[in-house]
């Protein structure tokens, strides 16, 4: 029986009651029936019915009894007036109890409410949960409609994507996997999908609508809740919930609805972020793999002709076919010196290679680094002759070290070569080997120009060092010494010279004899 026909029946019993206990004889209590449309005015849990029964109630059993006695000649019977005033305790006792079960009934209800709340609210945050443990757009997706059947107590539940009318699934209970559906999308579905997504909320389809009719009967459910999942201004797509009880997507069910379709919709976009990244990374790497190996098979492929170059070049400029004019031996003596220098440009692009692609294999060797340093010392004096720097040498004590002979070869000489480039005439470098607490310092101080302050942050990056003194260069050579020294266990740094000039600090971890 509906709740609103509750008081016109309570207020219908309740004048019948007083009709016939009007008509009736004071002995027969009939006064009893007002007791039935109170208490039958708790089903409507109307604390204000109720009272307003009770009121009416005691009025009717006294302008009753007041009939009664006139009925009889204005003589009113004792045991009738006590027989009204126990019906009026029993209908005050009556309405007593009626608003009491109301109000503990409405307790319970709105704690039965709330205890629904916190496990619908705990499925959700679950839900949510299981939503995000993934990375995969198409597994957040087979998640998003797998946890809504739970969530919602559903029976099916389709996801259709918004710009591909073949990107669809369907999730139904009773099994663990998420198929891909497969069947025609019927037109329907296609404008319940289009008026989700331009609409941006939750719509709710029921069988007494006539379009609404299609759509349950097409997904097999008496009611269904479609849940648009956009982010901005762009639509992923629909999630389709079928149910077919009797009390689905109840008071509350919408504002549930609304947070796990905002919870979805941040995952899939998550999702999709994760996945352009991942693309433009694979391109990324794909283009430098294939810059890498352009550079390796350049540098590669060029040292052989380089060096024949260089040896035929020498020797035309050595007489070795026939005496040449002195102008000539000249082009010729700097035509080596730029072969030279393409050579010493082809081996350090092959070195960065070579570190860039990982394909480096380091052969660590005992090194006396005192002797090292000394024959440096000795190849670049000539270096320092021609530009009239003073080159100073102080490896005295014995120093061993661990690595490649080669490498680390190339990188003290590049620190001196740099530093007497960058050193003006009658200026000063000193080499020298410091020992300290179980390393090695490799130092290289000059007085020349030194570095400007706003770039010494970059100094040992890739392409830095090309900008950061005067003369330019490849803008490798510090790379590469980074590289070597971490290589080797090591480090190398920068620090200024007051009160001018660089001092530049290879630390290199010390070998036992």
């Amino acid at each position: 029986m509906r709740a609103r026909w509750i008081p016109v029946l309570c207020f219908a019993i309740l004048a019948l009651a007083f009709v016939l206990d009007a008509l009736t004889p004071q002995a027969l209590v009939v006064a009893i029936l007002l007791d039935v449309p109170i208490a039958l005015s708790a089903f409507a849990a109307s604390r204000r019915l109720t009272t307003l029964l009770v009121v009416l109630a005691l009025l009717a059993n006294v302008a009753a009894g007041y009939l009664n006695g006139l009925a009889a000649a204005g003589r009113w019977d004792s045991i009738g007036l006590a027989n009204r005033v126990l019906a009026a305790l029993s209908i005050i006792l009556v309405g007593y109890l009626g608003t009491s079960i109301q109000e503990r009934a409405q307790r319970v209800g709105r704690l039965a409410a709330q205890e629904a709340r916190a496990r619908r609210e705990a499925m959700l945050a679950a839900a949510i949960d299981r939503i995000r443990a993934s990375l995969s757009f198409d597994l957040v997706l087979r998640a998003i409609a797998r946890e809504a059947l739970a969530l919602f107590d559903a029976d099916s539940a389709r996801w259709i994507a918004a710009e591909r009318a073949d990107g669809r699934l369907l999730a139904r209970r009773g099994s663990a996997e998420v198929a891909v559906d497969d069947t025609p999308l019927a037109p329907e579905l296609g404008s319940l999908v289009r008026r989700c997504l331009d609409g941006g909320d939750i719509v709710r389809i029921d069988a007494d609508d006539a379009v609404g009719g299609l759509v349950v009967d097409g997904i097999g459910a008496r009611a269904a809740l479609a849940l648009p999942l956009v982010e901005r201004e762009y639509g992923f797509g629909v999630l389709l919930v079928g149910a077919n009880g009797s009390g689905a997507f109840e008071n509350g069910t919408r504002a549930i609805a609304r947070a796990y379709a905002r919870a979805s919709t941040a995952a899939l976009a998550q999702a999709r972020l994760f996945s352009q990244l991942a693309e433009r990374n694979d391109a990324l790497a794909e283009r430098g793999e294939v810059i890498r190996d352009i550079v390796y098979a350049l540098s590669h492929d060029l040292r052989t002709p380089l060096a024949a170059l260089a040896m035929t070049l020498r020797q035309a400029a050595d007489g070795a076919y026939g005496e040449l004019p002195a102008q000539y031996r000249e082009v010729l003596t700097g035509s080596v010196v730029a072969v030279d220098d393409l050579q010493r440009l082809a081996e350090t692009l092959l070195v960065v290679a070579r570190f860039e692609s990982g394909e480096r294999t380091v052969e660590r060797e005992p090194i006396d680094l005192t002797a090292l340093v000394r024959q440096i010392g000795a190849e670049l004096q000539a270096l320092a002759d021609v530009r009239n720097v003073h080159l100073t040498v102080h490896a005295d004590d014995s120093a061993t070290t661990r690595g490649d002979r080669r490498d680390l070869r190339r990188a003290v000489a590049n620190l001196v070569a740099n530093a007497l480039e960058h050193t003006p005439a009658e200026g000063t470098v000193a080499l020298r080997i410091s020992p300290r607490d179980g390393v090695l310092d490799v130092v290289v101080a000059d007085d020349g120009f030194g570095v400007d302050e706003t770039l010494r942050g970059a100094l040992f990056q890739r392409m830095a060092g090309a900008a950061t003194r005067a003369g330019g260069g490849t803008g490798l050579g510090l790379y590469i010494v980074r590289r070597i020294a971490e290589e080797l266990g090591g480090s190398v740094r920068y620090e200024p010279n007051m009160p001018r000039g660089s001092i530049f600090t290879l630390t290199l971890p010390r070998a036992s004899a």
